[in-house]
């Protein structure tokens, strides 16, 4: 039975998590690098562990190992189910898992992994080339329509070095160019090349869910309408509700031919060329918005603590309600930026703000990390950007 939580990572996904854990009466435990976390100040984490290094993140981890299971092991980054994975099959010995099995893990971690997939069973995606030398590049430059885009196969530590997702190319010379500018700091075979979608965050769209052996026990899908930035956003700042069947059918067919287990982000976007939805990828953890299921009636999180305590719960696939999530302090910035380059207008903003919504921060149960999380924002930009 899990009577306790380890939350790895940190910042907003973790403090949804800690607040949907302890509000059925599991005691939170959060396994973070600093303190530098709105999920470090809640009053539902019990426990803090700090760890500098993997070594002692593993040390501290194994001091709650048990004869029996009682603790969940759960991530909220790519980097921390890397460390899951490497530990696995000693952790499923000692823990709950909230990660899907290592060879599902990879098979989304590894974006060249997951499109061959998708094209291997005829998902709709965007069309891929994978090149592995400068030599491939320049040949793969002469059959691609523009624009293009370059994007890494395993983003985390992509995004590190770059401080973006990915680079859109509008010609031949400018892929070779970012390409050859590319190899020099990161292996052209962990990268991807791929066509641009055309439309931005209002044709972005995901289904999230709880599923175990392929089938979802608890799912929503949403329109992330703002992210920051606005173009190759790594961060959602504000997401509605919706009911796409088409989008249900993929993402469903996804998670049944892999047999998956455990929490799923799946991303897609609207090709307006083509008037089809087509599949981006899957996060195999908790999402940033994945609380704006609490505005519906359950947690993505104790949906999985519920499954793993053997308890009876009704599934949950109601598409019908409407609600929306939002990161105000970040929505705020990105509104203003949009306003500015003419791309928002006050109405639209008036629209979506007056949606009955999910605060990604503020509760008035647990305040502490909101005012902290105004306060610390100034160091959280250049930390986290």
């Amino acid at each position: 039975m899990v009577k306790n939580v380890i939350i790895l990572g940190s910042h907003i996904q973790a403090l949804g998590l800690a607040r949907q854990a302890n509000a059925i009466g599991v005691e939170v435990i959060l396994a973070i690098p600093d303190r530098y976390s709105v999920a470090y100040f809640s009053n539902t984490v019990s426990k803090v562990l700090l760890y500098n290094t993997e070594k002692e993140l593993y040390g501290k981890i194994c001091s709650y190992k048990t004869n029996v299971k009682e603790t969940l092991l759960f991530p909220t980054n790519d980097e921390v189910i890397e460390f899951l994975v490497k530990y696995y099959d000693e952790f499923n010995e000692a823990f709950y898992m909230g990660i899907p099995k290592p060879e599902t893990v990879t098979l989304f971690s590894d974006k060249r992994n997951t499109y061959q997939f998708c094209e291997k069973n005829h998902i709709a995606c965007p069309h891929s080339w994978y090149p592995d030398t400068i030599e491939d590049v320049k040949q793969i430059a002469d059959e691609v329509d523009y624009p293009v885009i370059i994007k890494p196969s395993i983003m985390y530590s992509f995004h590190k070095l770059f401080g973006k997702k990915a680079f859109r190319c509008n010609d031949k010379n400018e892929l070779i160019l970012r390409a050859t500018a590319i190899a020099k700091r990161f292996p052209l075979e962990n990268v991807l090349i791929q066509e641009f979608l055309n439309g931005g965050p209002q044709y972005l769209y995901s289904y999230g869910t709880f599923a175990v052996d392929g089938v979802s026990r608890a799912a929503i899908m949403v329109n992330r309408i703002r992210q920051n930035p606005m173009d190759f956003g790594n961060s959602t700042t504000f997401a509605i509700t919706c009911n796409i069947p088409e989008i249900k059918k993929i993402a469903e067919e996804i998670l049944k031919l892999t047999g998956y287990f455990g929490l799923a982000e799946v991303e897609f976007m609207y090709d307006t060329k083509t008037a089809t939805y087509k599949f981006i990828e899957v996060n195999t953890r908790a999402w940033k918005w994945h609380s704006i299921s609490n505005q519906l009636g359950f947690g993505f999180l104790t949906e999985m603590i519920h499954y793993y305590n053997r308890e009876v719960t009704e599934t949950k696939l109601d598409f019908t309600g409407k609600t929306a999530w939002v990161e105000r302090l970040t929505d705020f910035s990105v509104m203003a930026k949009e306003v500015i380059k003419g791309n928002l207008n006050i109405g639209e903003i008036y629209n979506s703000y007056k949606i009955k919504k999910e605060y990604a921060v503020w509760s008035s149960k647990d305040k502490l990390p909101f005012f902290m999380y105004i306060l610390m924002s100034p160091l959280l930009f250049f930390i986290r950007k």
